[in-house]
């Protein structure tokens, strides 16, 4: 759950220029290590279920900070993309900001396969499911979910997809946003009536794929009528309340109502929000940025927690543990955002910037 782009606006009463110059959404960034840190309470749930034999996640409700990712990742796209660079410009961004991270832990998980098989479960390492999961290739496991090597990949299978269909409009001369929504949402219809058991087709034809749909219509509600967005924060937040209510009065509502739906209105009040550059909002912001590794790498770190505690534990151990296994799972995605994401970013940024000088100069040299 991505995992997008972290650039944008700092004011949300500022409107993207010509000049496609964006500066970070403060409340945007706080949104995502929000998101970010409900997976991983989810997580811990789940994982503590399994190993303690306890009857509910009490964390359930995290599962939807997946949801949020992809509503934020479908704004920032349509957000921050400059179509007047290209397809390839625009692929390669969102590789370099994908890539280097999810196979730095791919291949982590190859290395346990190799020294310790028992760790992963229902994991079986191959070639096939290695080459699978490095490029983005849904595929079934034994247990008949369709997860790469690195389980929390499955979403980053759904972003690349939505990358792929973003970028192939701009290929085809496609302006604005609103095409490559409008290939999702005939792609999820499709599904609902062309029925396949081809791993692929039941994938890419989830509703799920409608809550990048969601994030583009939310961007161009702030940017047509960015007034919208002042001073609402309550309002919405409100709102959000509210459809959670619902929720839980209708627990057959779907997926998409349930959780899309709710996603969408916290985001909105994350973009009406714009809190001061406090050093506690700082260091928030700094976890925004983080948020991707943390949403890779923790559930390793709970999984280490909950191997180390002993099985008869009572619920205050548990619950030590838990915040043990929180703590670590933060500290060590600000050591991957540093170590991993940011000179990756960095390096590509100046590759492209020396290209761009040197083709600079060829021109003005050409030109003389």
């Amino acid at each position: 759950m991505t995992v997008a782009s972290t650039v944008g606006v700092e004011s949300p009463t500022v409107l993207p220029d010509s000049t496609n110059v964006r500066r970070k959404l403060l409340g945007l960034q706080v949104l995502r290590f929000v998101a970010a840190f409900a997976v991983v309470l989810f997580h811990i749930g789940s994982g503590f279920q399994i190993e303690f034999g306890l009857k509910e996640n009490i964390f359930g409700f995290g599962a939807s900070g997946v949801d949020i990712f992809f509503v934020i990742s479908g704004f920032i796209i349509a957000y921050t993309t400059d179509e007047a660079k290209g397809a390839w410009q625009f692929c390669r961004r969102r590789i370099v900001r994908i890539v280097p991270l999810y196979w730095t832990l791919t291949a982590g998980i190859v290395l346990i396969a190799l020294m310790k098989p028992g760790l992963l479960n229902s994991t079986v390492v191959s070639g096939e499911t290695i080459l699978k999961s490095l490029f983005f290739i849904p595929f079934e496991k034994v247990d008949g979910s369709i997860q790469p090597l690195l389980f929390l990949g499955w979403s980053l299978n759904y972003e690349m997809f939505f990358y792929a269909i973003y970028a192939a409009c701009i290929a085809c001369g496609l302006r604005g946003p609103l095409s490559p929504s409008m290939f999702i949402v005939v792609l999820v219809a499709m599904g609902q009536f062309i029925q396949s058991e081809n791993v692929a087709w039941r994938f890419y034809t989830n509703p799920l794929m409608l809550e990048f749909v969601f994030g583009i219509l939310l961007y161009l509600a702030y940017v047509h009528s960015a007034k919208l967005f002042v001073g609402r924060t309550w309002l919405m937040l409100a709102i959000f309340v509210a459809t959670i209510a619902i929720r839980q009065m209708i627990p057959d509502l779907p997926w998409l109502l349930a959780n899309g739906v709710p996603a969408v209105v916290l985001t909105a009040a994350a973009l009406s929000w714009s809190p001061p550059r406090t050093r506690a909002i700082t260091f928030l912001v700094l976890l925004g940025d983080a948020s991707y590794s943390l949403y890779l790498s923790h559930p390793y770190v709970i999984q280490l927690a909950s191997k180390l505690l002993p099985h008869q534990s009572g619920l205050m151990a548990q619950g030590l543990a838990g915040i043990v296994a929180c703590a670590l799972s933060i500290a060590v995605s600000i050591v991957l955002y540093t170590m991993i994401e940011r000179p990756a970013q960095a390096l590509f940024n100046g590759l492209a910037a020396r290209r761009q000088a040197s083709s600079t100069l060829r021109k003005t040299e050409n030109h003389i």
